[in-house]
């Protein structure tokens, strides 16, 4: 059933970590949220954390060949930051340097 335009919608404020698991009422906990989908979201993982919801959404919801991971933003933001190396010989991102050994003559 689809709503008829210029209906409003109804929002929710949606708690990213729930109240229940020491969640407060900051703004940047806060997510404004159309109501039918937040009562989706509800009904589908509860109060889990999103590491929780990501861990039982890939082991139900998604391809077994994918894994969905909930990451903390701050180690996103540590990746960007980081300088990026690139292998020599196959131009591929370098994960972990690996220290050069002196070759024996």
């Amino acid at each position: 059933m689809t709503r008829p335009k210029n209906t409003p919608r109804i929002m929710d404020r949606h708690h990213r970590l729930p109240r229940s698991r020491s969640g407060g009422n900051n703004l940047a906990n806060i997510s404004i949220v159309e109501q039918k989908l937040h009562r989706a979201w509800h009904l589908l993982v509860g109060n889990m954390t999103a590491q929780e919801a990501a861990k039982m959404i890939s082991d139900i919801w998604i391809d077994s060949n994918y894994y969905l991971v909930a990451v903390p933003r701050q180690r996103i933001q540590a990746m960007k930051r980081r300088k990026r190396r690139y292998c020599t010989d196959c131009s591929s991102e370098v994960l972990k340097l690996i220290p050069q050994t002196k070759k024996e003559e």
